[in-house]
């Protein structure tokens, strides 16, 4: 079975590398994705991700939108996410308390039971130049303090929760796609599942 997605990914790689007479269709990079582990989960169509933007602006050369309509949430309440295991994150976007929470939440969602972090709290007062986050994971308390930088993101505190995962499930790694902003897409998947998204040429890399 494992052979045979290895040479349909493979086919879908090829058909991307070729792609320049023929760009691929939203449907073809969705597929790529979907074998390689980032979905969009049910109910979502491809007809969500067009409310966002036009077919020919995801049919571009490239995955970045295609990623990015995947990582983002739906446009309305509850604010569901279009695929459970990929986030496009925003690095300028600590500005109160619960920002770090919500962080630690979200990558707690994406290991989908893997990082079994509890009783998840923090505290963010960018003016006095303080902020924590603190959870417990495996009866633990850990508490981990983070740099203030106006209202951007402490970059160091990802390799808290990429330890925790390789503790956890080493089965998983958590992978960052550059977008060449301030923005990017993390996501969770297994080890084979990055082996396929490398093969299919998506550049993405393990988080550190």
């Amino acid at each position: 079975m494992r052979e045979r997605i290895h040479l349909i990914v493979g086919a879908f790689a090829t058909l991307f590398q070729k792609a320049s007479a023929n760009p691929l269709s939203l449907e073809q990079k969705l597929e790529i994705l979907a074998r390689c582990g980032l979905k969009l989960e049910a109910p979502f169509t491809v007809n969500d991700l067009l409310e966002s933007w036009r077919r020919e602006d995801f049919e571009k050369r490239g995955f970045n939108l295609v990623l990015v309509g995947l990582g983002m949430t739906e446009e309305r309440p509850p604010w569901r996410s279009h695929c459970i295991n990929a986030w496009h994150f925003d690095t300028e976007s600590i500005a109160d308390n619960g920002d770090y929470r919500r962080i630690a939440e979200r990558m707690k969602a994406m290991a989908q039971g893997s990082l079994r972090i509890e009783n998840i709290r923090d505290h963010v007062d960018v003016e006095g130049r303080s902020a924590w986050l603190a959870f417990e994971y495996r009866g633990q308390n850990v508490r981990i303090d983070c740099k203030v930088k106006d209202d951007w993101v402490d970059p160091g505190l990802f390799a808290h929760f990429v330890d925790l995962l390789g503790k956890s499930d080493p089965s998983k790694i958590y992978l960052y796609y550059d977008l060449h902003g301030q923005d990017s897409i993390i996501a969770c998947v297994t080890r084979p599942q990055f082996a396929e998204l490398k093969r299919a040429g998506i550049a993405f890399q393990p988080l550190h």
